[in-house]
């Protein structure tokens, strides 16, 4: 009785807080048409009202994470038409948002809150339609950014916290899982091969990368595929049978050990494989579809995912991708330090 009176405040002091926003955004280009003649355009360039941070795509919808200009500070959520790049609604949010996932009719997001807003630290449950909060899942380990949606649940990464002298017990090498119809914390599961930075969902399975290797898990949180790596995975993508990792460090958790690396990594499933791509700068963000793999790395590169070697090519475009959401012909881009969401196909 007493959680279900606290989620019915939370709810209501949100929806006090969401108000919808105006859309204030300027569109540049033709509405996004795609394909362009020559398969590596750009299409559309769409001004924001703030920077954009992690993207998530779904069907016709893109939505945006746009980050606050102050530390913990109130960013907002953009929901953009992908086709052609529209913004049709504008959220405030009441914490400074990371990542997004959608899942059971909802969008589920993680980010930053000031001490004064400590009400809002957890995982946001908002209605997808009019961007108010439905409930804050809190866990029994401070939840961290990375978030993916599964037919069973939603995995949420562990925070960067643990006991002084106790690096290996850190939250960040736990992932959660929440029950949608209970909106409670039902899961925890240490992953002892690899901390999570990146999540990504395939059907009920769940992929996490992060210091130390990549794993694959069941639904029921039980490891079945294991890569170790010497570095740190900092995003992922699947894509012609292989897991993509983007490799930006090597070493390991210990601060002492690292330094910067240019790997991109393609670990085949079956058999089992892992190919190390050197690039000449150190990678960004990665994402992939329809079997073509997108990179930020000095620019974008795209790479046909079934060729031997993997060999990235570049893309002679204007374009500095902070985060990446690839569609079939395409991808979206957030440019690094901007307030520009840029259409390529």
């Amino acid at each position: 009785m007493r959680a279900a009176a606290l989620g019915t405040v939370a709810a209501a002091i949100a929806a006090a807080l969401l108000v919808p926003t105006s859309p204030s955004s300027r569109l540049l280009g033709d509405g996004g048409r795609c394909p362009s003649g020559s398969g590596a355009e750009i299409v559309t360039r769409v001004q924001l009202p703030g920077r954009p941070g992690f993207l998530l795509l779904r069907d016709r919808t893109l939505w945006v994470a746009i980050a606050s200009d102050q530390p913990g500070g109130r960013g907002q959520l953009a929901r953009v038409d992908a086709r052609t790049g529209r913004i049709e609604r504008l959220f405030r949010l009441p914490n400074n948002p990371y990542r997004i996932a959608y899942g059971f009719g909802s969008l589920w997001v993680t980010g930053e809150v000031r001490p004064a807003s400590r009400r809002f630290a957890g995982v946001l449950r908002l209605d997808p339609r009019t961007g108010r909060v439905l409930r804050v899942i809190r866990g029994p380990v401070l939840l961290g950014a990375a978030i993916a949606a599964t037919p069973e649940g939603i995995w949420v990464g562990g925070g960067d916290v643990y006991a002084p002298g106790h690096p290996n017990q850190a939250g960040v090498r736990y992932v959660f899982e929440i029950d949608p119809r209970r909106n409670a914390v039902v899961r925890r599961v240490r992953l002892k091969a690899t901390t999570v930075i990146d999540l990504l969902a395939e059907h009920r399975s769940l992929w996490a990368t992060g210091w130390g290797g990549v794993v694959k898990l069941s639904p029921t949180g039980r490891v079945v595929f294991r890569q170790p790596f010497y570095g740190s995975g900092w995003a992922l993508a699947r894509a012609s049978g292989a897991v993509w990792v983007a490799q930006p460090f090597s070493g390991t958790r210990d601060p002492r050990t690292q330094r910067r690396a240019r790997r991109l990594l393609r670990v085949t499933i079956r058999p089992r494989r892992l190919t190390t791509v050197e690039l000449e700068v150190a990678p960004g963000d990665v994402d992939a579809e329809d079997g073509i793999v997108w990179l930020g790395v000095n620019g974008l590169a795209r790479i046909e995912g079934r060729e031997t070697p993997p060999t990235p090519q570049t893309l002679t475009l204007d374009v500095h991708p902070n985060r990446i959401a690839a569609f079939r012909g395409g991808a979206w881009i957030d440019e690094l330090g901007t307030r520009t969401l840029t259409k390529i196909c």
